[in-house]
């Protein structure tokens, strides 16, 4: 079968969404498909990126020359002629879209690419509870857009239920609608043989890890706060973004001397803190955070995870199913060290908890692979 996804970005550039394409993309490479991705080139000069084609790991990857993101969205340059262009060679069976992306919206100007099957990954809606006004205002304008792209789409997959039940335009395509958990590559991440970084924590503290992109709906300002009234643990807080200097200002504000901002790891040593820190947390605050690929990864580890309960997200779904996942209000400095502070108590009770992990790319990969059959057959269209 000959596959081709339209994504947002792809490694190297980091993020959930980026690792599970690149995930997916390689499993059905392992399948015996013949697999496209054609995504946006993040490598940008002053003003745009280059076009380039590569091959990795059996994948077949175009980076779109692509203007600088505004408001953290990237416009394709060149798209249908390219489309064009995958049309007239590779000819694919089945065409796999990646939301949010507003490049998508090319699409719906070419008539040939409406005769092969849409399928759509809905991993977040465009805007949510706390988007800027900006954005806001451009999204009543291109919202027409987005429909007319989901009355396209024959099969919308989105990760939870939750989030089904909180997205208007997920509500009011129900029938086109299936959950599908997402997945990670485990032999990936077991072939790094891992080793625990406890080092990079102060000795007798509790170890306490973050992973995200320094943006607004991440809300680590909340766990700065919180931290700033917990002496006996340490929290390290791995990722790049905008929000760097405000969080580290706010560190000295509220002398949260035991949070540190250590920037962009690589791979190898994001999975040393994940092996080495005793509970992995989160505070997003907005159901922009649709999953949670890093809840994934840190379960594979067998790490106690502690995640808020913000309306819409998967979040609380995935620590609710996992036994050794614990959940507090979301926006609550307070309930989390209520929470933290039980964990500690119980550490060793909790660690022994039994570990089942579910959620395999490969396994993803076949319900996928079984949806683009029904799809291309006609029985889902």
């Amino acid at each position: 079968m000959k596959i081709l996804h339209i994504g947002k970005f792809y490694p190297p550039f980091h993020g959930g969404m980026e690792n599970y394409l690149c995930d997916l993309a390689e499993a059905q490479v392992s399948q015996g498909n013949e697999v496209t991705v054609w995504v946006h080139n993040h490598d940008w000069s002053w003003v745009k990126s280059k076009t380039t084609t590569t091959e990795l790991n059996g994948v077949r990857v175009i980076r779109q020359s692509t203007l600088k993101p505004f408001l953290f969205t990237p416009i394709m340059l060149g798209f249908r002629r390219q489309l064009k262009h995958l049309m007239a060679t590779d000819k694919p069976d089945i065409i796999h879209l990646h939301w949010p992306n507003p490049s998508l919206f090319f699409l719906l100007s070419h008539k040939l690419v409406k005769s092969i099957p849409w399928l759509m990954s809905w991993h977040s809606d465009m805007v949510t509870e706390h988007s800027r006004w900006l954005m806001r205002c451009i999204y009543r304008c291109i919202k027409p857009l987005e429909n007319s792209l989901i009355n396209e789409t024959d099969r919308i997959l989105v990760s939870t239920q939750a989030y089904a039940n909180h997205s208007s335009q997920l509500a009011k395509n129900k029938k086109k609608t299936e959950v599908l958990p997402l997945g990670i590559d485990v032999s990936k991440i077991q072939a790094l043989h891992a080793k625990p970084a406890k080092e990079r924590w102060p000795e007798n503290k509790f170890r306490l890890f973050h992973l995200g992109r320094l943006t607004f709906y991440k809300n680590q300002a909340m766990l700065v706060d919180a931290m700033s009234l917990l002496n006996d643990a340490h929290l390290l807080i791995a990722g790049s973004g905008q929000l760097a200097s405000q969080l580290a200002d706010q560190i000295k504000t509220v002398e949260a001397d035991n949070v540190e901002l250590l920037g962009s790891q690589s791979w190898q040593q994001v999975h040393e803190l994940y092996a080495g820190c005793d509970v992995f947390c989160m505070a997003s605050n907005d159901r922009a955070e649709s999953f949670g690929v890093v809840l994934l990864e840190a379960m594979l580890h067998e790490k106690i995870i502690l995640v808020p309960d913000t309306q819409g997200s998967g979040m609380q779904h995935l620590a609710e199913k996992y036994p050794k996942g614990f959940v507090y209000q979301a926006n609550n400095p307070a309930d989390f060290l209520d929470k933290i502070k039980f964990i500690q108590t119980n550490f060793d009770e909790i660690s022994q908890k039994p570990h089942d992990f579910d959620y395999h790319i490969d396994q993803v990969a076949e319900q996928i692979q079984n949806q683009y059959h029904h799809l291309i057959s006609g029985e889902l269209r």
